[in-house]
């Protein structure tokens, strides 16, 4: 008689049961992926917007140090005049050079030492800087431009800000 009890005992699932419940399972995970992945997408975006406004930072922090202790106007600076891909001036006891290299990494030149970068190489991630300085108010404050493009012959955004730097020489009034 236990024989038969176990037989009639119909406890567990079918196979039909089994396959309802792993097709309803596969519609909520697709109807998640699908919601999760554009999402995804704008945060890799916001990621690398962030990471290219840090490298922005970073730079211009650097230069608009150095130039706002400038104690030569630019008239007299050497090379003075639209600056793209090279600066020198004068701060205080120094003579600073930055100067973007073949691959748009920024270095930066103390006294005619040899030059260094402005922040390690990786941390450019295949991306280019260009910097440009500009009187912005005469004799009272220049504008320095600092951008960050793609590589020569790949697509993207160039991304650039603008600092305004009133330098110690300007002070003097």
């Amino acid at each position: 008689m236990t024989m038969m009890k176990v037989l009639k005992n119909k406890k567990g699932i079918t196979l039909v049961e089994l396959l309802v419940g792993l097709l309803l399972l596969s519609i909520i995970v697709a109807a998640a992926g699908s919601t999760i992945a554009p999402m995804l997408k704008v945060y890799s975006k916001a990621n690398e917007i962030a990471e290219w406004n840090t490298l922005l930072d970073n730079l211009a922090n650097q230069m608009v140090s150095d130039l706002s202790e400038m104690t030569v106007p630019i008239e007299d600076q050497p090379g003075a005049g639209p600056w793209s891909d090279n600066i020198t001036f004068t701060a205080g006891w120094r003579t600073i050079t930055y100067t973007v290299d073949a691959n748009g990494m920024l270095l930066k030149s103390i006294n005619s030492a040899a030059p260094h970068l402005v922040l390690p190489a990786d941390f450019y991630k295949r991306k280019s800087v260009g910097f440009s300085i500009r009187e912005e108010v005469p004799e009272r404050a220049y504008m320095l431009t600092v951008s960050i493009t793609p590589p020569a012959g790949e697509t993207g955004e160039t991304i650039s800000r603008d600092y305004a730097i009133r330098p110690l020489v300007l002070n003097q009034d």
